[in-house]
């Protein structure tokens, strides 16, 4: 009897967050067009211009290492949801020579609430963004905190129009910027995507084991560096390609180029020091859990 219980438990251990994400797929499905839903993320971005004797001395080159997750949390009413998204990043500059590292860190715990209405067009996303950026990790008074609303409006199964603003208590002050996004479902084989200026991709189904297509992707954020913040303004734009290894193990594999990248040093908005940062090509790998929704409502289909 014992052994019978043991069992149940692991059981349940197993499968109760399976379903529960599953559940959690159902109300993504039905709100967006959204093609996937990334469990575990990871990434590393480089800039390989000096390995092919771009770089002079003086220039520096940029890195950047994320890894994030999705750990959806299904409410009682089965239409809404938590979604809790901790994530850990690292910017590495290096100046070229005598090959002197600048290192800051980010980490957070973003919490968004998934909000269903009582018309099947209209959703909302409410989003808290608590998060430590600094040089060293024992700074602990460079506290953020930021947060966005987002409202969703879907024409049909296949199409969804997202309209917000994005607020964060900043080190050079306070930075607002308004959101505007699109989850388009085009056919069975192409995606367009995003919420801008954040970021945006089209992507196309080559076979279930190759995807390719573009992305945009534009970051601002501020971190302590002793008494001054460092902000970064990187935007970029590139090709990519996913290769599944299993139904939900992707190789991420990116190339592109910046655009009007931007590192400052200072004490406030108007108290700074440009870094005269270069456009570079840059080199993106990772290594993604995937849950691919689209798969899903086709098999419901």
């Amino acid at each position: 009897m014992l052994h019978f219980i043991q069992i149940l438990i692991h059981f349940k251990r197993r499968t109760l967050p399976l379903l529960c994400l599953i559940c959690f797929s159902g109300i993504i499905q039905k709100s967006f067009a959204q093609p996937f839903l990334d469990l575990l993320h990871t990434s590393y971005t480089t800039n390989p211009g000096r390995y092919f004797g771009k770089s002079i001395p003086g220039d520096k080159s940029l890195t950047y290492l994320n890894v994030s997750t999705t750990l959806p949390i299904l409410l009682k009413n089965k239409k809404d949801a938590i979604v809790l998204s901790p994530f850990f990043e690292k910017w590495a500059t290096t100046t070229l020579p005598p090959f002197a590292k600048s290192r800051h860190y980010g980490a957070g715990l973003p919490v968004s609430l998934f909000k269903s209405s009582g018309s099947e067009h209209w959703s909302f996303v409410f989003t808290l963004i608590p998060r430590i950026n600094t040089d060293q990790f024992n700074n602990t008074d460079k506290f953020q905190l930021g947060g966005a609303i987002q409202v969703n409006y879907k024409t049909d199964s296949s199409l969804t129009y997202k309209f917000g603003i994005y607020i964060n208590d900043d080190l050079f002050g306070l930075f607002v910027m308004p959101l505007g996004g699109i989850d388009w479902r085009i056919d069975r084989n192409n995606s367009l995507f995003g919420v801008l200026p954040g970021n945006l991709k089209y992507e196309h189904r080559f076979s279930n084991i190759f995807y390719g297509g573009g992305s945009f992707r534009a970051i601002t954020n501020s971190y302590s560096k002793g008494n001054e913040y460092w902000r970064i303004d990187e935007n970029e734009a590139g090709l990519f390609t996913d290769v599944y290894f299993s139904k939900n193990l992707v190789l991420n594999l990116e190339g592109g180029h910046s655009i009007s990248r931007r590192i400052r040093t200072g004490t406030s908005r108007r108290n700074y020091v440009d870094w005269q940062m270069k456009d570079d090509f840059y080199i993106r790998t990772g290594l993604v859990v995937r849950l691919r929704l689209d798969r899903r409502r086709e098999g419901n289909n």
